[in-house]
């Protein structure tokens, strides 16, 4: 287990509330927030998303070209053998870890952080001041053998690509889980490699469908949240708590951006729950369905996820996140009713 540390009480000015998308505001007379939406039987286009093949083949040439800066290292195999690697990019004296695609069906995380990578490594100030401030690792897809099936046009037949290739959902298989931990091998190459490099902070990348902000009709893109499962350590919910309002005030200051907190769950066997019970502060970040907006909604939900991991990134880096007031996460609103009809 990681040891606790302590952290700054000085606060940062308050987000600024609330967190406009003015291109979500729906119109006069239609209640359903604005889209884009995949409608009826429209096909959803997974054009200009990165393969297996091509993911391995971008990693690879990333650390060619950047020797001694990126080193990729292959953590384990998914149950189809397929290899789960993990980036390491800086030799900062925090460390950031981020994780992506647990769920097969959920692919913006990945796309997003290969961004985040090459901008780490690239021969820029920017770069090398990241570079000196923080070590960012990232697993870019836990679960290879889920995306295969997603991009199957036959998937619906067969098995859930949200799950692993032995049907088990690999986001219940951290702290307390009772999941037979032989049959996902994904989570406890995860849980090795979290063991090894001891995060100072844990960002776990998902998506969920199309909801409101609570008591109005603006379409939710993100909703997040650290470890709220009471036995939780403090300073370790702290630091989850100023993630989550570091990625808050980067988003509402883009403008393109509705952030919620995600509803409250003490599920100790989840990622973000049984990470920091484990003492390494964990958010969930939860970006709006890839499968309900189709292509036509690719960059705006990766450019919101590379916004919301590089402002973490900073502020480890220049040491401005230790002065970030917990309590500001308390600012987000809470997320609302789920859209149901929408075309």
């Amino acid at each position: 287990m990681r040891p606790t540390r302590a952290t700054a009480a000085l606060a940062l000015p308050a987000l600024v509330l609330p967190l406009a998308l003015a291109t979500a505001a729906p119109a006069a007379a239609d209640p359903v927030p604005g889209g884009p939406w995949v409608c009826g039987a429209q096909p959803i286009s997974l054009a200009g998303l990165t393969s297996n093949d091509e993911l391995a083949a971008e990693l690879a040439r990333l650390a060619a070209r950047h020797p001694g800066i990126v080193e990729v290292e292959e953590i384990g195999r998914s149950v189809e053998g397929r290899p789960l690697e993990a980036v390491t990019v800086g030799d900062g004296p925090r460390t950031l870890l981020v994780l992506t695609q647990v769920h097969g069906d959920e692919p913006m995380g990945t796309e997003a952080v290969l961004q985040l990578l090459k901008a780490a490594a690239a021969p820029t100030p920017a770069g090398a001041a990241l570079r000196e401030g923080v070590t960012i690792v990232a697993v870019p897809r836990i679960n290879p053998d889920g995306w295969e099936r997603y991009q199957d046009r036959d998937f619906a037949d067969g098995l859930d690509p949200r799950r692993n290739a032995n049907d088990i959902d690999l986001n219940r298989a951290f702290g307390p889980t009772t999941v037979d931990l032989a049959l996902a091998p994904e989570a406890v190459a995860v849980q090795d490699l979290v063991e090894a490099t001891e995060p100072d902070l844990v960002l776990d990348y998902h998506h969920q469908v199309s909801y409101t902000t609570e008591g109005t009709d603006d379409l939710v893109t993100m909703s997040v949240l650290w470890g709220t499962h009471p036995d939780v350590a403090p300073d370790v919910a702290d630091d989850g708590r100023r993630a989550v309002a570091v990625i808050g005030d980067s988003l509402a200051r883009s403008g393109h951006a509705e952030v919620t907190l995600y509803p409250r769950s003490d599920t100790a066997t989840t990622a973000r729950n049984g990470l920091s019970l484990d003492g390494y502060p964990t958010v969930l970040v939860e970006q709006r369905g890839q499968q309900e907006v189709g292509q036509k909604g690719h960059g705006a939900l990766v450019r919101e996820a590379l916004v919301s991991m590089r402002a973490v990134a900073d502020s480890l880096a220049d040491g401005s996140f230790d002065a970030v007031s917990p309590g500001d996460a308390d600012l987000l609103p809470e997320r609302g009713d789920r859209v149901r009809e929408n075309c």
